[in-house]
């Protein structure tokens, strides 16, 4: 009998312990924050011998985040490629890399056996284009007093097109070459000059310059994820700014390329810089002196002026500008005025430490 009394006080006590054990974690685990968001008002004459000072609330609709990296580059695609239209064994270009031309400026000399072949190969293209171009206008009339049948008349067309279309090929591989002395290279457009880092013999077909319009300059940034969709647009520095383009529809992991254009001249830019940009984010908040802000019980409060009284507003920082916080708080702050100065001693006296 007492073996049963005792084993029945052993359960009795055990649920108790974890009826209490729960109690404690559900204790623990209330976030303090809501528990001290209802403060109650403080009077202003509590501060009364203390220096007090109040500034209205701006609105914000922007605020910076943390600085990232961009590149400046251009969008794959703008650049206007100039080949080689025959081997080159040598090359001297007379401008340096990334420097501004003009349209029809030489680039660069050139210098091979194979040069000298395709001045002969094209010469000799559009002498056959000549000789085919007189036997179909010759055959035309032909066939139009049915002199030759049709099958020969679509031989001699077949040959003309031929060699018109290989005539007008060459024509505009000669429209990127100068010949006088020397044959050079020449510029089809105004813009900024990108030369290869290749080294050695130059095959037909291979890269001999691009050319790069200045409007098409962008800069490259890779932006997290979490930020694309209240990006505004970046800040180079105090007179320059970065409008947001385009975004890569694809994404790398976390992250997200965006193409950014310079907002004016005085951006100055150049190809292939790497440059450190501050992201703008776009934000429906509030921002204040940092002065006026100070914490209690883990929670950041300003205090706003309400009459004779002292309103503590519970409010979320979201980062800082200079000398300000930025911060949203869950009411209309319009035309509000906030505590500047002696916060310090509000803050004690919430703390009951007494005055400073």
């Amino acid at each position: 009998m007492l073996l049963n009394s005792t084993k029945k006080m052993r359960h009795f006590l055990r649920i108790q312990y974890t009826l209490f054990f729960f109690s404690t974690v559900a204790l623990l685990t209330f976030n303090p924050v809501f528990a001290s968001q209802n403060l109650a008002p403080v009077g202003l004459s509590s501060l009364s011998g203390f220096d007090v000072e109040f500034a209205p609330i701006q609105k914000t609709e922007f605020i910076n985040g943390q600085s990232l990296i961009g590149e400046v580059n251009f969008k794959p695609g703008v650049n206007y490629t100039v080949l080689f239209a025959f081997d080159v064994q040598q090359v001297r270009y007379l401008y340096p890399n990334g420097s501004m031309v003009e349209k029809g400026a030489t680039i660069a000399s050139v210098e091979g056996s194979d040069v000298h072949h395709f001045l002969d190969a094209y010469q000799s293209a559009k002498d056959m284009l000549a000789i085919a171009k007189s036997h179909y206008d010759i055959n035309q009339q032909h066939l139009k007093n049915k002199i030759i049948r049709s099958s020969e008349w679509v031989e001699i067309t077949k040959s003309y097109f031929e060699a018109k279309l290989n005539f007008e090929h060459m024509q505009h591989q000669m429209a990127f070459l100068n010949i006088d002395e020397n044959v050079t290279l020449v510029s089809p457009k105004t813009g900024i000059l990108k030369l290869t880092n290749e080294s050695g013999n130059r095959v037909m077909g291979d890269t001999a310059f691009d050319i790069i319009d200045a409007s098409s300059i962008r800069v490259k940034i890779k932006v997290p994820l979490s930020f694309t969709n209240t990006l505004a647009h970046f800040k180079l520095s105090q007179h320059c700014s970065l409008n947001i383009e385009s975004y890569d529809s694809i994404a790398d992991k976390y992250h997200q390329i965006v193409w950014a254009t310079p907002s004016s001249n005085e951006c100055q830019l150049t190809l292939g810089q790497t440059i450190k940009v501050t992201p703008v984010n776009k934000l429906t908040g509030f921002k204040i002196a940092k002065s006026a802000v100070f914490e209690f019980e883990d929670v950041n409060y300003i205090a706003l002026k309400s009459g004779d009284n002292l309103e503590l507003l519970p409010i979320e920082l979201k980062g800082s500008q200079g000398k300000d916080y930025v911060f949203t708080a869950n009411k209309n702050l319009d035309d509000q005025q906030v505590l500047i100065s002696s916060v310090s001693a509000l803050q004690g006296m919430l703390l009951h430490l007494g005055r400073e």
